[in-house]
């Protein structure tokens, strides 16, 4: 690909021979070749249904598949409903799922019908499916933020709104208050139109939700030159764990994404432009988000400046192959491109050098498991070190399915890209990155805390994974003609892609949140996410924070840590489980430790004595004490023995202990 073509070649193609990435225009009377990797989809087939000439049908079509999505969030409303009320029947789990079915299914069918969808179809289709997965996590908890994450961010917004100053204090999440770009623009929101933070949140997460899909479907529309590419990868990128949960919360990886959307387009725009006009427009844009990025959230800002580095180097490589010598390497797209990750880096060490060096201590826990990971992989300790896989058992056959048809769907994508678009900077870029799959796969079965550290990486490793995988379709559509036998070749292909995709959807959310233990939400699970928030918490965290005063060190289980650090703007202890679980007595060594974690008081709450936690036990992930059954009462009652300690709140459920001289800590 000569460098004074631009990205997409002399004619805006993918590659030596593909077809133009632009829509193209047709008579009410052709019958255009649907495209899905800018060649004949159908490989010298006419598709009689897609008539561009006729947008009536494809905006009846669109309205159709929007009221099926509309009815299955509906369904799963009624679910969430349900459980509420008390009901834990396995009919509304069910229910539940057949909701999600309806949400992902007409995008999964209209994608691999004969007829594929035209082009505002298509876009459409991919914003009703984040559109409706937001409207599904909302429905979860509609009253208040429950996810951990959601009220540490609140907090911090909080914060920032009562001292109108950046960088203050949040003792739960130290990092957010140095990454405070959720923080300001829903601050902006909400002291421009005097919104509460929960509903200022929740409109900025949604719109960063829907602008993450709405950046990705550019892209991929651009790269494959198909709008029925573009929207199985959309669809088949919302089956990633955490597209329908973390990566929509109120969070500042979700903002982030969007932003990290945004470059890309940018960047595809730098990367392919064949002249000076309007070139300016786009460093701009691109500097711009590359900043908000940075600002935001740094692990998206780490992955963006991978992205384009990858980018840049897979350009240059093409550029020294001897048929691309004959224009200067310095002004060519992938020049540019370089150029973007050497400012986002640049931003990326600046920010955190003077603004935020609390990242490196945050996120070296998480470095060290992920380095531990790879060496298991070449251990012999590798199988035993892993997460085990929890739940029902059709939910982990749904995410072993899953695992399974990516693993085999990747390289016979990567077969499809090598044949059509082996030239093209961006679809080997995505190609490349895909294989961080395999990566993914084996740190989750080799980390200790892998689920957690694989399901977070997939959030960025199912972009190329998505894209690869809708090559793979391509793949299996263009081929049916050559299948013997009309019922094979008119149904087989549309109906095997679609249980495909909704499998990948169903193993998606099968692993993903809310979990199994809390599908449905209502009933209280003792330490659990949303469903360990009660009133009663709630009304202990707010008190501490008007009695006491803020910023105070207080021990607590799982969930009131969590109540603690938002509501009471407290700095909750963790790791130190063995002080409710180890005996009914207090010892020496439970004061020593008291005092090592500069512990000032104590939260009880009795409730950890009569119900079984979560399968994370009553301490989360830090617990290596407390087994997963309730502890002994005498265990929790043995603080009221302690001498000097002080009984300063009880309210039946949660007892609140001010230890002897704790309380008057520094």
């Amino acid at each position: 690909m000569d460098s004074s073509q631009g990205l997409y070649g002399q004619t805006g193609a993918l590659g030596d021979k593909a077809m133009t990435a632009r829509p193209v225009i047709v008579s009410a009377n052709a019958a255009p070749r649907e495209r899905w990797s800018g060649q004949s989809m159908m490989s010298g087939m006419r598709s009689p249904g897609q008539h561009i000439g006729r947008p009536a049908r494809s905006q009846t079509r669109l309205g159709l598949n929007a009221l099926i999505m509309a009815a299955g969030v509906l369904v799963v409303s009624i679910a969430y409903a349900a459980g509420r009320a008390g009901s834990s029947s396995a009919i509304w789990v069910i229910a539940y799922w057949l909701g999600e079915l309806l949400v992902f299914a007409p995008a999964a069918w209209r994608l691999m019908s004969r007829a594929g969808p035209a082009e505002s179809e298509a876009a459409g289709l991919a914003i009703g499916v984040a559109l409706a997965s937001y409207v599904v996590k909302y429905l979860y908890s509609p009253a208040y933020f429950g996810f951990p994450d959601e009220l540490e961010h609140w907090r911090t917004t909080s914060n920032l709104l009562a001292s109108h100053h950046l960088f203050g204090a949040n003792y739960s999440l130290p990092v957010s208050s140095v990454y405070p770009g959720l923080e300001e623009v829903t601050g902006a929101l909400a002291t421009t139109t005097g919104l509460p933070v929960f509903a200022a949140g929740l409109i900025v997460a949604g719109l960063a939700h829907l602008l993450l899909t709405a950046a990705l479907y550019v892209v991929f529309r651009r790269v494959s030159g198909s709008p029925r590419a573009a929207v199985a990868a959309c669809v088949l990128y919302a089956a990633n764990p955490h597209y329908q949960s973390f990566d929509a919360i109120f969070g500042y990886q979700t903002l982030a994404l969007g932003f990290f959307g945004l470059t890309l387009v940018a960047a595809l725009e730098l990367g392919g432009h064949r002249g000076r006009s309007g070139m300016a427009r786009w460093w701009v844009l691109g500097v711009v988000f590359t900043a908000a990025t940075v600002v935001t959230h740094h692990v998206t800002s780490y992955v963006l400046a991978g992205t384009l580095t990858l980018l840049a180097v897979i350009g240059t490589a093409a550029r020294l192959r001897p048929r691309h010598r004959r224009t200067s390497l310095r002004r060519s797209g992938a020049a540019r491109l370089a150029v973007l990750a050497e400012i986002c880096i640049a931003l990326i060490v600046l920010w955190a050098g003077f603004v935020a060096p609390v990242t490196r201590s945050y996120l070296s826990p998480a470095a060290r498991d992920f380095l531990h990971g790879i060496a298991a992989v070449f251990s012999a300790h590798a199988a035993s070190s892993g997460a085990v896989p929890q739940g029902p058992l059709a939910d982990q056959l749904a995410g072993y399915a899953a695992a399974a048809l990516i693993m085999i769907g990747l390289p016979l994508g990567w077969r499809h890209i090598w044949r059509t678009h082996r030239h093209h900077m961006w679809v080997l870029a995505l190609a490349a990155g895909a294989a961080g799959y395999y990566v993914i796969a084996l740190l989750r079965v080799t980390t200790p805390d892998g689920a957690e550290l694989s399901g977070r990486a997939l959030t960025f490793v199912y972009i190329p994974v998505s894209y690869t995988l809708a090559m793979t379709l391509a793949w299996a559509r263009e081929s049916a003609p050559r299948w013997r036998g009309f019922i094979a070749r008119a149904y087989a292909p549309a109906v095997l892609a679609a249980a495909v995709s909704l499998t990948l959807v169903w193993g998606g959310l099968a692993s993903g949140w809310p979990p199994y233990w809390e599908r449905l939400p209502g009933h209280y699970v003792a330490d659990g996410f949303e469903s360990g928030i009660t009133a009663d918490g709630i009304t202990a965290a707010r008190w501490t924070r008007g009695v006491i005063g803020p910023g105070h060190r207080i021990a607590a289980d799982f969930t009131n840590n969590g109540l603690l650090g938002s509501y009471g703007d407290q700095d909750p202890v963790m790791g130190v489980d063995r002080l409710y679980c180890d005996g009914a007595q207090w010892t020496a060594a439970d004061a020593a430790l008291a005092a090592g974690q500069d512990v000032q008081y104590l939260m009880v709450d009795l409730r950890t004595s009569a119900y079984a936690p979560d399968p994370r036990g009553y301490f989360g992930d830090s617990s290596t004490v407390c087994p997963l059954t309730p502890i002994p009462a005498q265990n929790l009652q043995k603080f009221a023995s302690i001498y000097g300690a002080n009984r300063i709140y009880d309210s039946g459920n949660i007892i609140i202990y001010a230890l002897p001289g704790g309380q008057n800590a520094p």
